[in-house]
Order: C-alpha cells, then structure tokens, then sequence
C-alpha cells in the first residue's frame, strides 16, 4: 500500500488511534510526527484497552516504529508505555529521532502557574509543559534528546537555562519550584541511558526508504487546534495539518493520500468555541453513549452535532483524499439527528468556517435534520447493511464533502470497522 497521512478532522479524540491501528497492518512503519503525550490514542484489541500517548498506536500491530523530531517526549512517560506495552507480549520496534526535544520539570512547573495566572482565561492545558516544550524548542533555549546522552552538555545547558525559568515560576508566578540543576541532571541522564538504544536518524530512514516501503504517519491533536489554523488561541503549539508532516519528519514534500477522520458528530475538550455544542440531554446521552472522556485527561469531553462548515474547511486545507467516520454506532437510538450546513453570520449563510476567529461568536448553526435510526450497528460489516437512515446520513457528509468514505468505525474494537 502506498504511504499514507492519518489526521483529525476536528479538534481531536476522533479516533485516530483506532483508524491507525486497524490499517496499520497493510504498511511497513507507523510514524509520530508530532505533539506530546497531552494528546492520547485509545486502542482496543480483544476487549483490552491500551491508552497511548507517545507510542505510535501501530504497535499492536507489531510495525515497525518511528517518532519524529516534531514530537517532544517526558522520558518517564515514553518508558512507562514501552513497559506496559512489554508486559503485555508486544516488542516495542521503536526508532526515536535525536532531534527530540525533551519536556523538563519547570516546563510542566511553568504550564501549571500560567493556568492558574489566567484564571478564566486559561485554554484548558493539560499542565504537563507541551507548550512551553515547543517555545523553548523555537526559542533555541531547548533541550534535545542528543542532549541526554552528553551529561556534561546537559549541566551546561542547565545552567544557562534554569536560573531564568525559576526567576520567571517564582517570582512572576509566585509559585516555589522543588527540582535542581543536580536532581534535573541525575534524573535526565539515567533516561538518556534507558533511551540510547532507541536513537537513530528517522529523517533519513524514512527519506531513504519512501519510495520502496510504505510509511503511515500519524498525527496527534486535530485540524481545528492547529497554532495557525485553528481555533486560536485555544489551540495547540505544534502545528496539525497534514502538509507539516513533511518539515516534522524532515523528509522533502510528496503527493500523499490523505485520510481524514471525523466522529459522525464533534466534540472537543478544554475552553474555545464550539458552535454545534449540545448543552441538553442529548449532549450528554452522546457523552455517556460514547465514553466521551479524555484519554489523558479523563475530562468530559463536549458534545455537539456533526459541523460540516468545521469539516469542509478541515478537508480544504489537509488535501483529504479519503474519510474515515468514527463512532457511528454512538448515534443509534437518537430518534432526530441534527447536521450544521452552514452559519448565520450577520444575514449571510457561510458554508465553511471562517478565518477570522473572532466572528465566531456571532455564527449561528443552520441545521439540516435527518431521522435516526434505533436498530445496534456495532455487528454490522458491510456499508450496504447498515439502517437506510444511517446510510442517507453518511451518504449526505459524503456528498457535501466531495470526498469518498473509504472506513466507518461501528465499534471500539479494531474488527468494529466497515471497509467501502
């Protein structure tokens, strides 16, 4: 199969993990491009859950693995998964580039005292230091992984670096720090040993290889937390759009599929607006009926109907080629479905989002509503089976997209998958 771009559609948790490790079977390497482990990928396999956030969720497949510079690691977590993934009978085939960059104690120190500064303005972080990971990362003040294997580069880069950060925690936040130059540098430099053997140069593995293996690169967060794209500020600090795959790997720009996954509704966790969001019983129902909690966080997550103008701008600027619809099955039993075709904005209907994000709060949903269906889907295997609702339901995204559905997720395992 030819290699492929796996991203969200719209502000995460679609079930990117589930997509990928259903596929993943079909390439030769799974590749993390980018985020930290803020961003979760829940896998079931025979009725075991495994909850990643650093590991490519092509593991239980048994792929080969990559993690790319353009994802930053907390060492402790990586290794928690590759232990819990070993006790569990899977070899974790792990490449991880030097050019990582590493989540440092006053990273998550820094992230914790900023929420907290903010107050009702705070974005949601999860406080475990990603974006303040990445700004060092752009402010040249980072620490790569390399780093880890150079104690004394690592206490020069220390020492340098830290004295700002806890002026900045302490006396800006008024927030004590309880980590040193010296409990920082025992703890990194036993990681560095731990971690040595996975170091290998994925940039040119992958660059070598593109054109006689087949990679799928997997994307962390969604299209719509995108820095730039997305809903800004409430957004992520990598970005999350599927041309970046390319400068995140650090391979040179190719004409790659693109599958986009998409829940057939939306959610999305933390602060920032949502203009399907369903604050009633039926925002709740899809909630409990779709475990809606976040893999990291455990946050309920926020329900809403399907937005196609979200979706049409997502398809538009990833270049989908193909789409995945995920979490079918949690709509069965709804008697009414809603659709968002379109905003109100000020008299005009606007068919896709729109690029200043400040106008959001004036856009009005205009909905299409469509009949339900009550019969259980999660059995079902081929598209052609499911209720004529719930294909009328699909084949109306299908058509407003202008871009073919090629998976239909109707369960949490991995064989819960329609493939047409």
């Amino acid at each position: 199969m030819r290699s492929s771009i796996v991203v969200g559609l719209q502000w995460g948790d679609e079930g990117k993990g589930k997509i990928i490790d259903a596929i993943a079977g079909s390439f030769d390497y799974v590749v993390r491009w980018n985020g930290g482990n803020n961003a979760g990928h829940t896998v079931v396999v025979d009725g075991k859950k495994f909850p990643l956030s650093l590991v490519p969720s092509g593991v239980l497949q048994r792929k080969k693995l990559l993690i790319a510079q353009g994802v930053v690691i907390n060492p402790a977590v990586l290794l928690a998964e590759i232990a819990m993934l070993e006790a569990a009978g899977y070899r974790v085939d792990l490449m991880i580039d030097p050019r990582c960059h590493i989540v440092m104690p006053y990273h998550r120190a820094m992230d914790t005292a900023s929420e907290i500064w903010k107050g009702k303005d705070a974005t949601g972080s999860l406080r475990l230091g990603i974006g303040y990971c990445y700004e060092d990362r752009n402010n040249r003040a980072g620490i790569r992984l390399e780093f880890l294997l150079r104690p004394t580069l690592l206490k020069d880069k220390l020492e340098k670096i830290f004295p700002l950060k806890r002026a900045i925690i302490e006396k800006g936040y008024g927030v004590k720090t309880d980590f040193t130059i010296e409990t920082m540098l025992a703890e990194y430099v036993a990681y560095g040993k731990k971690l040595k053997k996975y170091i290998g140069d994925v940039s040119a593995l992958v660059t070598h290889k593109l054109d006689t293996h087949s990679f799928l690169f997997e994307q962390a967060h969604g299209t719509m937390l995108d820095p730039v794209f997305g809903t800004y500020p409430f957004t992520v600090a990598p970005p999350t759009i599927a041309s970046a795959v390319f400068p995140s790997v650090g391979i040179a720009a190719a004409k790659l599929p693109v599958i986009g996954v998409t829940k057939a509704y939306t959610t999305r966790v933390g602060n920032g607006p949502f203009p399907t969001e369903l604050l009633d019983a039926v925002g709740d129902t899809m909630r409990k009926n779709g475990n809606e909690f976040g893999t990291v966080s455990k946050r309920p997550r926020r329900c809403g109907w399907l937005d196609l103008p979200a979706l049409r701008y997502a398809v538009r600027i990833n270049g989908v080629t193909h789409l995945a619809i995920t979490k079918l099955d949690v709509l069965s039993g709804l008697n009414l479905l809603k659709v968002c075709t379109g905003y109100r904005y000020h008299g005009k209907i606007l068919r896709e989002f729109p690029a200043q994000i400040s106008q959001l709060p004036e856009c009005k949903p205009v909905y299409e509503t469509f009949a339900g269906w009550s019969k259980d889907i999660g059995h079902i295997k081929k598209r052609n089976n499911l209720p004529k609702e719930a294909r009328r339901y699909l084949s109306y995204g299908e058509r407003e997209l202008g871009v073919p559905i090629r998976y239909i997720s109707n369960g949490a395992e991995r064989k819960a998958l329609i493939r047409s």
